[in-house]
């Protein structure tokens, strides 16, 4: 076996995850169980939540792979329309990913009136770095 390495991101709490066997299939990982054998999600697809397991499930491990394009959970992000001096630190997914709940807000993106969290876009969002 003289493969190269394929260096896969560990998937974490707070990781955007999809099923193997099923990429419409995600959520965000929000504990472990089973000494990391099976991850609780949340912030479930319309299609996962439809599938009739309420607002949080189980899977094995072994069936997710996480999001590369969804930034894992506390990831402080910017809205690229308006530059990196607004910025927030991602808490939720809402609309299957499509939207990022926001908090910790920088004081330019407080002082546009959305208070203490905004949902934003995920394409208008880029990792501050």
């Amino acid at each position: 076996d003289n493969h190269p390495c394929v260096c896969v991101m560990p998937i974490l709490v707070g990781s955007a995850v999809r099923f193997k066997d099923n990429g419409a299939l995600r959520g965000v990982v929000f504990e472990f169980q089973d000494d990391g054998a099976v991850a609780g999600l949340n912030c479930l697809s319309k299609k996962l939540a439809d599938s009739g397991c309420g607002e949080t499930t189980h899977e094995p491990v072994e069936n997710l792979e996480e999001v590369e394009e969804v930034w894992r959970i506390g990831s402080k992000v910017f809205l690229q329309s308006d530059g990196p001096e607004f910025y927030g630190e991602i808490f939720e997914y809402q609309d299957d990913m499509a939207v990022a709940g926001l908090k910790n807000l920088s004081e330019k993106l407080t002082n546009l009136g959305c208070g203490e969290q905004t949902h934003e876009p995920v394409e208008n969002l880029k990792l501050l770095s």
